[in-house]
């Protein structure tokens, strides 16, 4: 694992589209979130219900450029569920190439006083295959075609174990490598390996997360530096074509003692090989 000294963003800015850190590439699909409402040509909605909460498209808004996930705590349970997540899936399909967002991860605001801010929240920018239904949204992280799963960043700000999310100053980098059956084969890297901790990190400040997905594998980044490399060669494991996906939940490693809170997303990218 390599992990580097990475500054907090101050104020949110967007970012020259040349300005990545790798070398041959042309931008080919992104959205800045500059209109009122999500781009639904571009985007569909998570809906499923998993762990401890219903994702709703109820909780996805679109202001002054930033996308805005809206993540609330119930009194009273909806579909079994008390807490409400939310997401967003690209309609478009990708393989190889270079994957960018910029992002925050919560509203900075201790709403229960405890203390603490936006405990209990599972935070990703991740890529694998999506089944997306004729009303434009995802009720399932587990469609049978699936093999890769991209996981550039999870975060949660509170975690039962000791493990990979259990901070804002800590989150996950790695590939899932999943078989026809539907069962998980391994992780690249595997834990703790995958566990990226940079001294000052910050996950409730803007930061910009990639990754380079190639032949041979897996480069993600953090604010332009390498914070991990997973070998995953075509050679050995089958690669498919992945949706793009955004979002929040909460999970059930993330206890049960979550508040209202929010992520926001300045910008998605993905660039390609120029030929």
């Amino acid at each position: 694992m390599l992990v580097f000294f990475v500054s907090n963003a101050s104020s949110r800015f967007k970012e020259n589209k040349k300005n990545i850190p790798v070398s041959g590439y042309k931008l080919v699909w992104y959205d800045e979130f500059e209109g009122k409402q999500i781009d639904t040509a571009k985007w569909a909605f998570r809906t499923d219900v998993k762990h401890r909460s219903l994702q709703m498209r109820e909780n996805v808004s679109v202001n002054r450029g930033v996308l805005k996930l809206n993540l609330h705590q119930l009194t009273t349970a909806l579909r079994g569920k008390f807490a409400t997540g939310a997401g967003i899936i690209s309609k478009k399909q990708f393989k190889y190439g270079y994957y960018e967002v910029r992002s925050r991860l919560s509203d900075g605001i201790d709403n229960d006083k405890d203390g603490k801010i936006d405990e209990g929240w599972h935070h990703s920018f991740w890529a694998m295959a999506a089944s997306i239904d004729a009303n434009g949204e995802v009720n399932t992280t587990y469609p049978p075609r699936r093999r890769t799963e991209i996981d550039c960043y999870e975060n949660a700000s509170t975690h039962k174990h000791e493990e990979a999310e259990n901070s804002i100053h800590k989150f996950t980098q790695h590939i899932i490598i999943w078989k026809p059956d539907g069962k998980e084969f391994g992780r690249v890297p595997k834990t703790p390996m995958d566990i990226i901790a940079i001294p000052g990190f910050n996950a409730n400040n803007w930061h910009t997360y990639g990754f380079e997905w190639t032949e041979k594998a897996v480069t993600f980044y953090v604010d332009g530096k390498i914070t991990c490399i997973a070998p995953y060669p075509a050679t050995e494991f089958e690669h498919d074509y992945l949706n793009i996906w955004i979002t929040a939940m909460a999970a059930e490693w993330t206890g049960i003692d979550q508040e209202n809170s929010s992520a926001e997303y300045d910008y998605v990218r993905y660039y390609s090989k120029k030929l």
